[in-house]
This record gives C-alpha cells, sequence and structure tokens, in this order.
C-alpha cells in the first residue's frame, strides 16, 4: 500500500473537526511508518497519542499493518487500547496474540472490560484465556449475565464500608482502596452480611465528627437487580443523577457497581440499535462486512418487496378506472408518500417513547387519540393544499375533491397506525422498533392507493 492509498484510505474515517484531524495525520505517519517496516517508530508514534486516540488508530489499520503495529505494543499498552475499544473491536486484537499474552491483557483492564471482550470471543478462545488468567474468578462471575442486563454491565470495583464503623476507619480503608482503583467519590454501606444498606459521599465522610457512625451519615441507595434491562438502568441513573448505580442480587446482597459514564454509551448503542432495527438492518456497523450487511437487509428487503405487491394489487382492482382518466395516476405516489412520511414520524416518535419509558400502559391509549387527531388535523391541511393544485393542474373540482378526502383518509390511517403498530407489538411482548417501518409504509401506500382510486371510481362518469 502506497503513502498516497493509506491516506485515501484513513481520510474516509474522518469527521473533519480539528481533534480528528489530529488523529488522522497521527494515523497517517503511523500507517506509513508501519509500511516502512519501522516498527519501533511507529509504536512511538502511537504512544503520544491519548489512549482514546490510540484506539481510534488501531481500529482504523488495515489487518497486516494492524498485526505490525500490535506484536510490537507489550501487554499493558494493548490493555490501554482495549479499554478504550468496543468489545468487538477489542475481541479482534485478541486474534493477534497468543493465549498468554491474552490472559495478561484481560488481567490489566477491568473486570466488566474483560468480560465484554471475552463475550465477544469464541468459547473455546474464552475460555482458554479464562484458564490462564490470574484474575479469573472476578471476571466469570460477570460471565454469568447476559451482556444487556445490570450483572452484565457491572464491575466489581467498587468502595464498600460497614454501616457501624467511624467515619476515620472508613476514610483509612478508602485511602487503601483509592490507590488501586482510582477516584472514589461514592462510597456504598453494606451490613455484616454484605447487603447494601445505603450510600455516602466521600466529602461527608471527611467532615464528620469522631463520635458519628457512617449509619448516621448514609442516604438511602438506589439500586438495580442484577437481572434488569440496561436500559432501565440508564433512565435510573438519569433520573436521580447518579454517578454509580448499585447492583445487588439476593436478599440485597451487594454484588457491583455501574459507572455513569458506561451508561452513556448505553444510551447511544440503544438509540442506535433501535434506529437501525426500524429500517431493518440491526448490528451493521459502517466498517462491519458487506456480507453481514446482506444477510441483515436482504430479508427485510425481500419482505418489502412482497408488501409492495400487495400495494400493487391494490391498484390492479382499479386499472378499469386508471384507463379512463390517466391522470390518476399521476396523483397516486403524492397521497401515498405523504401517508409515508407522516407514519414514520408518528413511528419514530412512538419508538423513542417506549425506549425511554415514557409511554407507559396508561398514557399509550392518550397517546394514540393524540396521533389520529393529529393526522386528522395534518390531514385537512393538505387535503386543502392538494386539493387546491389537482384543481389548477386538471381544472376538475370533483378531482380536487377526490384528491382532498383521500390525502385525509390516509394521514389519518398514518397516524393510527404510526402510533398502534409499536404499542400493539409491545402488548406482544414483541420488540416495538423491528422494521415498524416497513409495516407502517406498507399500510399508508395500500389505504392510499384504495381512497384514492375507489373515491374516484365513484365520481368517474363525472370525471371523464
Amino acid at each position: 500500500m502506497t503513502k498516497e492509498e493509506i491516506l485515501l484510505h484513513l481520510a474516509d474515517g474522518s469527521s473533519g473537526s480539528a481533534a480528528a484531524s489530529s488523529t488522522d495525520q497521527a494515523a497517517v505517519a503511523i500507517a506509513v511508518l508501519l509500511q516502512a517496516n519501522a516498527i519501533d517508530a511507529a509504536v512511538q508514534e502511537l504512544q503520544v497519542l491519548r489512549a482514546v486516540d490510540q484506539a481510534a488508530v488501531v481500529t482504523e489499520l488495515d489487518g497486516e499493518l494492524r498485526r505490525s503495529l500490535i506484536d510490537g505494543l507489550d501487554s499493558e499498552s494493548i490493555s490501554r487500547l482495549v479499554e478504550e475499544m468496543d468489545p468487538e473491536d477489542a475481541a479482534e486484537i485478541t486474534k493477534l496474540l497468543t493465549p498468554a499474552n491474552v490472559a495478561d491483557v484481560l488481567d490489566l483492564v477491568s473486570p466488566d472490560t474483560a468480560a465484554d471482550v471475552l463475550h465477544e470471543m469464541s468459547d473455546q478462545d474464552a475460555q482458554g484465556a479464562l484458564t490462564v488468567m490470574t484474575h479469573s474468578a472476578g471476571v466469570a462471575s460477570l460471565l454469568a449475565y447476559a451482556d444487556d442486563v445490570a450483572g452484565g454491565r457491572m464491575t466489581t470495583e467498587y468502595v464498600a464500608v460497614l454501616a457501624e464503623t467511624t467515619p476515620a476507619v472508613a476514610l483509612d480503608a478508602v485511602r487503601l482502596i483509592n490507590e488501586e482503583h482510582g477516584d472514589v467519590t461514592t462510597i456504598f454501606v453494606i451490613d455484616g452480611g454484605y447487603h447494601l444498606v445505603g450510600w455516602v459521599r466521600l466529602r461527608r465522610l471527611a467532615l464528620a465528627r469522631s463520635s458519628q457512625l457512617v449509619s448516621d451519615l448514609m442516604e438511602p441507595a438506589v439500586a438495580v437487580d442484577a437481572s434488569e434491562d440496561q436500559e432501565a438502568c440508564a433512565r435510573l441513573v438519569a433520573r436521580y443523577d447518579l454517578s454509580q448505580l448499585a447492583v445487588t442480587g439476593t436478599e440485597g446482597v451487594l454484588l457491583g457497581v455501574i459507572y455513569a459514564d458506561d451508561l452513556l454509551d448505553v444510551a447511544a448503542e440503544e438509540a442506535t440499535e433501535d434506529m437501525f432495527r426500524i429500517a431493518g438492518m440491526k448490528g451493521e456497523r459502517v466498517t462491519g462486512s458487506i456480507g453481514r450487511s446482506i444477510r441483515t437487509r436482504l430479508p427485510w428487503l425481500t419482505l418489502n418487496l412482497l408488501t409492495t405487491f400487495a400495494a400493487a394489487g391494490v391498484i390492479s382492482l382499479f386499472e378499469s378506472t386508471i384507463e379512463r382518466l390517466a391522470v390518476l395516476a399521476v396523483f397516486l405516489p403524492i397521497v401515498a408518500g405523504q401517508g409515508g412520511i407522516a407514519g414514520t414520524q408518528t413511528l419514530t416518535l412512538v419508538v423513542r417513547g417506549i425506549a425511554l419509558g415514557e409511554l407507559t400502559g396508561r398514557n399509550a391509549r392518550r397517546m394514540l387519540l393524540r396521533e389520529s387527531l393529529l393526522g386528522g388535523l395534518h390531514g385537512l391541511y393538505l387535503a386543502l393544499l392538494v386539493g387546491l393544485v389537482g384543481f389548477v393542474w386538471v381544472g376538475k373540482p370533483i378531482l380536487a375533491l377526490v384528491l382532498g378526502l383521500a390525502m385525509l383518509g390516509n394521514m389519518l390511517v398514518a397516524g393510527i397506525v404510526g402510533a398502534g403498530v409499536p404499542l400493539l407489538l409491545r402488548a406482544l411482548r414483541q420488540d416495538p422498533a423491528v422494521s415498524s417501518a416497513v409495516v407502517v409504509t406498507t399500510a399508508t401506500d395500500i389505504a392510499g392507493f384504495f381512497l384514492f382510486l375507489g373515491f374516484a371510481s365513484l365520481v368517474i362518469e363525472r370525471l371523464v
């Protein structure tokens, strides 16, 4: 690969910002050095960057260049990369290492990061790494949980003190733990059976009187069960403005903690996942393989093709009407297209509301009525507008009336279907986002065609 080819390849991912530009320049320099087999110089160039930028550079490099760079890094340097990477990308890095090196790297990262990476590895490779790891016990306990629940998101690196201890003793414990785990601002409070009973801020401990106990200073803790969905965890953190969320098991035993910054990633992941599911593109990535994209999209494209035949079948029912007045065909995509857009707008709003927990059983009916009303109001406006355009275009008032009525009816259908489909899927315990757009656009296409051509058929003698 020439220097120019490397520049073109790496420029594809540039965002245009100053930070991205600086990282891209470093990436190009590192790629050129690797191409010239100057591995030590490439490693030095990489290590000048921040860890997150190092991870971005390594992710962008082609296979052989990436292998050359990883071969020049020690386990500690690779662990810093892994901490900043998506688990899927980190698992790709482990394929370039020996089993012993994989174990060394995973021993150096946080237990939750190690568990996430192991989840992305094959069962055989993951088991091999666990067997060799020094600190495998804490990681293995996290592997018992799925990635998308609280237990799979938590880390076992947290600070807890007994409720019946003094602030001075608690601060001594924090000092010892702080050296290993970094900055500590929140301390969880437990009883002798390790049950979570509250939490206390470090500042309040430091200012407490010596005669007080930790139990006098603590506040009620917000906690979730280890089986709780990660989206619910993210909502709790946002609602109560938490920096850490406690995770408990049987009878309230403290198991771990989820940090707020980890749940920010969850919110982004879930929003992206819902958006992709609506479009039938679950799990795709810009840098993903073509094969995976084909497997993800093709079934939904095939389903969409079948639904378009259903819409075409509706048009065929009115073939004789169109033959008598061909101009009707001109207005078909206008009525159907507006309904499709309106339905997708409503669908997106409702799916978002469900994802954020804003739509409960109590207000779902109100949402359905609201969107139906909006569909009617939008329909009235668009009916007048499209009717006026139709009259100016063709010069027949009756055609303008037919066009306006069809538009009004299809906008009502769009509001009802756009809100109703995700609500129905939720009631059936299915994912409300799974390609609902296909259902909504099919419904509005069929309704639009049927209403417009049906009304036209009723008054065809006055139209021709």
